[in-house]
């Protein structure tokens, strides 16, 4: 059930920055391959406390915005200006043996660890992305011939608290990779009544004892270039 009640604070709209369309994208890569392209891309840009906006011809792009707290302000701007969806281009860890670094993940679900969402939707937990844009998605990557998995995410908070139990907690709930927004936006989706879907890119692993990590390699730069540019 939505929280009822007006906001005694209202989002306001950010004036020149209207698009049906808004691609949320939490962090870059250290190559930093997406932000060159918005900026040599962008009609034009704004910076702001909550992250980056980027005009493009048909979407704003709400870029480097990370946490679920800053992902909720930006994106309310964004809505307050007419919004309609939300895609969100992110990464993840793997916290399921059988998904590895560089796979691509497209989110069904979102179980909520942070502590944004509960101010939207009450005593809900678990948000799900829209079917109809998740397939949209799918498809666009079907047709080009770039292979990808469903798989559901968890969304929290506190990045230095992914303990070896916090991590079979999940694994044994069936939750698939860990972020620390998706089930904020998917949550906004269901409060705004607007479609929402993401997309991940698994950049670490923690399935086991140690922490693997390859965001600084480049071949999560070529994974980025190839799976999120174009549907920027």
């Amino acid at each position: 059930m939505k929280i009822p009640g007006e906001p005694i604070i209202k989002p306001r709209p950010l004036k020149g920055f209207s698009r049906p369309k808004v691609v949320y994208v939490p962090v870059d890569v250290p190559s930093g391959i997406l932000g060159k392209w918005l900026k040599k891309k962008a009609l034009r840009q704004k910076k702001t406390p909550y992250g980056s906006y980027f005009l493009l011809d048909d979407a704003v792009v709400l870029y480097q915005s990370i946490g679920a707290p800053l992902a909720a302000v930006g994106l309310e701007h964004a809505i307050a200006a007419g919004a309609k969806e939300i895609l969100m281009l992110g990464f993840c860890g793997s916290l399921n043996p059988g998904i590895s670094v560089l796979e691509i993940v497209s989110i069904t679900k979102a179980h909520s660890d942070e502590g944004t969402s509960g101010h939207y939707i009450a005593g809900k937990k678990i948000f799900d992305s829209t079917s109809s844009l998740r397939s949209e998605i799918e498809n666009g990557l079907i047709g080009r011939n770039l292979p990808f998995r469903q798989g559901v995410a968890v969304s929290m908070d506190a990045l230095y608290r992914e303990t070896e139990t916090w991590v079979k907690d999940k694994q044994k709930k069936g939750i698939d990779v860990v972020d620390m927004e998706a089930s904020v936006v998917f949550a906004l989706g269901e409060y705004h009544d607007i479609p929402v879907a993401s997309l991940m890119i698994v950049s670490d692993e923690l399935t086991g004892r140690k922490w693997r990590n390859i965001f600084r390699y480049p071949e999560l730069s070529a994974r980025v270039k190839k799976y999120f540019i174009p549907f920027l």
